[in-house]
């Protein structure tokens, strides 16, 4: 039995290819979430963890140590009046609302750069416009067993670069591939059968999590 690699260093310019092909190795056929309305964006880095714990508030982000705030800081967050979210709710969007007013700010959860988790309609959510107007608040932190799908888009961010990417912008397409293969290990690892989707194209596709989870992790050549 072959060991696993665990690290390949790569040449820049065979970064974004390699990602490429590796998304296309282990895709597999996906499907329409069905009564998932909300939408919580959240970034790379935090997915493993939010899959292990859910989505948290920001007290129960301290509460778990996964943040270490000042008690100052956790008063003036507390202030709803200036944090929508206080330190005790979730923000979520909604899309396809057609009652926004004209000129209202709509929150977009489809940016190529974060991480979009699905999340059951059947949450008790109310509406709050004061930053966003299809933005919804939940008033305490959701369980992993709420969440409908994982969904990334980083096939666009890597078309939406062109030719004249910078080597800083490769960098991040890496740590973001990098924190993927840790998001399907921890899926792995947990037992989650949260389906894991790639929503760059017109046709939905999951990616396979074992195939996923083996694939090793990536470094840029100095």
């Amino acid at each position: 039995m072959e060991n696993k690699i665990d690290n390949i260093i790569l040449p820049k310019d065979y970064v974004l290819e390699y990602i490429s092909d590796t998304i296309s190795s282990v895709r597999e056929k996906g499907s329409e979430i069905s009564n998932a309305k909300y939408h919580h964006n959240t970034n790379y880095e935090n997915a493993a963890s939010t899959c292990k714990y859910g989505i948290l508030t920001l007290k129960d982000l301290n509460i778990y140590g996964l943040r270490h705030d000042s008690e100052e800081l956790l008063k003036i967050m507390a202030d709803s009046s200036s944090h929508v979210n206080g330190d005790n709710a979730v923000s979520l969007a909604v899309v396809g609302l057609n009652d926004l007013y004209e000129d209202e700010l709509e929150y977009d959860p489809f940016s190529p750069n974060m991480v979009d988790f699905l999340v059951t309609s059947d949450l008790k959510a109310g509406r709050s416009s004061i930053n966003y107007g299809n933005e919804f608040l939940c008033y305490h932190s959701i369980s992993p067993a709420d969440l409908r799908s994982l969904d990334i888009r980083i096939l666009q961010l890597i078309k939406k670069q062109g030719n004249n990417i910078d080597i800083a912008k490769i960098q991040d397409i890496l740590q973001k591939y990098n924190y993927l293969v840790t998001t399907a290990l921890e899926l792995k690892r947990l037992n989650r059968e949260l389906p894991l989707r790639e929503m760059s194209e017109k046709s939905i596709f999951a990616l396979d999590l074992d195939k996923l989870s083996k694939q090793p992790k990536l470094t840029l050549k100095k």
